[in-house]
């Protein structure tokens, strides 16, 4: 049974100094002591950046700070009555969450270099010798030869990659392994390229670009990729994204959709997607809408600009596509039971609203602050929504069900109304 890891009560800090001496004790058994007293105090704890522990009582915690601008691992302590039971690598893990969750990019540590349960420990769980230091972690690393502590043991500093762009260096170094020369170019898009990025709530949004129409072979290639991403990068398990499609398959629906009804062209695409296993699906019309964002504002992690590496897509078949999207929110938002997807269907349709109705390709953010303004009667609906995305609201609040749903339909039919005339 997997440990719970949960941030420390006030009622937990006083046990914590004793643990972490119980825990320095271990040190004995290979050669390395007398270490300094443990001088860490309830108050300093409570004035940390954050205290993870496992247990009630606690049998381990972990104390992380911000160093150099990134979190850091100041403390990691496991009771010996506890050694070997998986508590250590739940609290790196929950460390690596709350890193990530805070917006860094990595969490660093000082350890020991050849006490098994230091350094070898941290590298069998991502952790990476770090020798070019910032002055906050050189002025620790002054602070421990002070302490005496090089004087006991080689020390080193390792590190870690948290956050979205360590992801999508694994996954562009996954998929370019995987595919070879079928991958034409990996592009990043969604919030991290507009500029509205949550790092505890927003998804990472990538579109592949291959040379030939995802097929079954394709997808058992890239199924270990993104295994071995989610197994590295916990935290972004769920909030990963990918659409792999053929340059040729973009072609096709570039003027519009392809001769015949839609459906007919057999192109496949593949997807992953939160709360979606990575699968082939049939190409639509639909997709036009990414597949025109990508190309005006992708980020490229392989290849050429995304503007070399997709067709042009006509600016009427990229507004016709998204008018489908508007005409299909009514019934996508009967879906929408948490209150997640309820604050995020609201910003999609403010978003389509700037786009469409006003000819502002905005942010989801910055697409909520004018619809609010333009529409004061629905501005208490789009800031709740924007509030819960954007400022850390609760998975376990209680949505507004009925009146999102009101809004998607009210919107949906303003939007499709204000195009009427201006629809191929």
């Amino acid at each position: 049974m997997p440990h719970v890891v949960r941030p420390a009560l006030p009622r937990d800090l006083d046990g914590l100094p004793v643990l972490e001496a119980a825990a320095d004790g271990l040190f004995a058994a290979h050669g390395i002591g007398p270490l300094p007293p443990v001088t860490t105090t309830a108050d300093e704890l409570a004035r940390a950046a954050a205290v993870l522990v496992v247990g009630d009582p606690a049998i381990g915690f972990a104390r992380m700070e911000r160093v150099d601008g990134q979190a850091h691992l100041e403390q990691l302590a496991v009771h010996p009555a506890a050694g070997r039971r998986g508590v250590g690598t739940a609290l790196v893990e929950a460390a690596a969450t709350w890193a990530a969750h805070q917006g860094c990019e990595s969490v660093t540590l000082c350890t020991f270099a050849d006490v098994p349960f230091n350094a070898p420990f941290y590298a069998r769980n991502g952790f990476v010798e770090l020798t070019d230091l910032g002055p906050q972690l050189r002025a620790l690393r002054d602070a421990e030869r002070r302490l005496g502590l090089d004087a006991l043991g080689r020390h080193v500093v390792m590190r870690r990659g948290v956050g979205p762009l360590a992801v999508l260096e694994d996954l562009a170094t996954g998929l370019g392994s995987a595919l070879g020369d079928d991958l034409l170019g990996l592009y990043a898009h969604g919030s991290l390229v507009a500029g509205d990025f949550s790092p505890a709530r927003s998804d990472l949004d990538l579109l592949a670009v291959v040379a030939r129409p995802p097929d079954d072979a394709m997808l058992a290639a890239v199924a270990p990729v993104h295994a071995a991403l989610e197994e590295r990068h916990p935290a972004w398990r769920g909030r990963i994204e990918v659409e792999t499609v053929a340059r040729s398959t973009v072609e096709a629906y570039a003027s519009g959709p392809p001769d015949g009804p839609e459906g007919s062209r057999t192109d496949s695409i593949m997807r992953i997607s939160p709360g979606e296993a990575l699968h082939l699906l049939p190409a639509t019309s639909h997709r036009v809408v990414t597949w025109a964002t990508v190309r005006g504002s992708g980020r490229a992690l392989v290849g050429p600009t995304a503007a070399e590496a997709l067709p042009t897509v006509s600016a009427q078949t990229a507004r016709d596509a998204l008018i489908e999207h508007v005409r299909d929110w009514p019934t996508w938002v009967e879906g929408m039971t948490t209150v997640g997807a309820q604050s995020y269907s609201v910003l999609s349709l403010c978003r389509a609203w700037c786009a469409l109705v006003r000819g502002e390709q905005l942010s989801k953010r910055a697409a909520a602050d004018e619809f609010a303004s333009a529409r004061p009667e629905e501005a208490d609906l789009v800031r709740w929504a924007g509030d819960w995305w954007y400022a850390g609201g609760s998975d376990d609040e209680k949505g507004r069900f009925e009146e999102v749903r009101a809004f998607v339909v009210r919107t949906s039919r303003a939007v499709l109304d204000s195009t009427a005339g201006v629809e191929a």
